[in-house]
């Protein structure tokens, strides 16, 4: 006789199912994630999507655009984002008619060079080179053509420091009358005018106060106003 067989009831799992099916999304997630950043990762630093097609100037034009351009020998086709923006602007800051620069990323393609560019206030001589000087008393080769009717400076050193100074402060209606200046130290700045007149202005101190006196002492003709001391101003006129 055989023994009856008894069969057990199966396995019933009642346990949550949703623990494991979180994890598994949790998984998933980050495996998308770690793609996503791959693939940004080669967009932005190796691929040719955000590489420079463009390298733009702004501040300046024409051959001063031309010689930026130059300096800053930004590479085409390469990503931005391995674009070495600092060295670019070193070389065009390096430039000696370049106050400042800045080179920044223009994304997705483009990279953008902005320029100021020193503002000549006088000219000064060298050799047979008229050069530019801007009110801080840096002299520069400027690109192109100066503008018409900067006076002409003849100094160096601290007087020259100090003549820019002394022409940065004068006055609208007094700076378009002068034609040149010059001076040996800084004290002792002349300037001439259109009309042939020298003035002894001395140090760039005290600038409105002299040229309120100015002012008063050319209501009558002389050859030379001395308004180094203003409150003892002189005139001189040749018999």
């Amino acid at each position: 006789m055989t023994a009856p067989v008894i069969e057990r009831p199966a396995t019933v799992d009642f346990s949550d199912p949703r623990p494991r099916r979180r994890r598994r999304l949790r998984i998933i997630a980050l495996v998308l994630a770690v793609i996503l950043v791959a693939v940004a990762v080669w967009a932005v630093w190796f691929s040719s999507l955000l590489a420079a097609k463009q390298v733009r100037v702004i501040g300046v034009d024409g051959v001063r655009a031309d010689a930026v351009l130059a300096a800053a020998a930004v590479p085409v086709g390469v990503p931005l984002a391995r674009i070495d923006t600092g060295r670019a602007e070193r070389a065009v800051t390096a430039l000696p008619w370049v106050e400042s620069a800045e080179v920044r990323r223009g994304w997705p393609t483009e990279v953008v060079v902005a320029v100021t560019m020193r503002e000549p206030l006088a000219t000064v001589s060298s050799g047979t080179q008229r050069l530019g000087v801007d009110a801080d008393g840096v002299v520069f080769d400027i690109v192109g053509p100066l503008p018409k009717g900067l006076p002409k400076v003849t100094a160096d050193g601290a007087a020259l420091t100090e003549t820019m100074a002394v022409l940065a402060t004068l006055p609208a209606d007094l700076a378009k009358r002068v034609v040149s200046a010059s001076a040996t130290t800084r004290d002792d700045v002349d300037l001439t005018l259109r009309s042939g007149d020298l003035v002894r202005w001395g140090n760039a101190d005290h600038a409105a106060f002299k040229a309120e006196v100015l002012r008063a002492l050319m209501r009558r003709k002389a050859d030379l106003y001395d308004v180094s001391a203003p409150e003892v101003p002189t005139t001189f006129r040749p018999r």
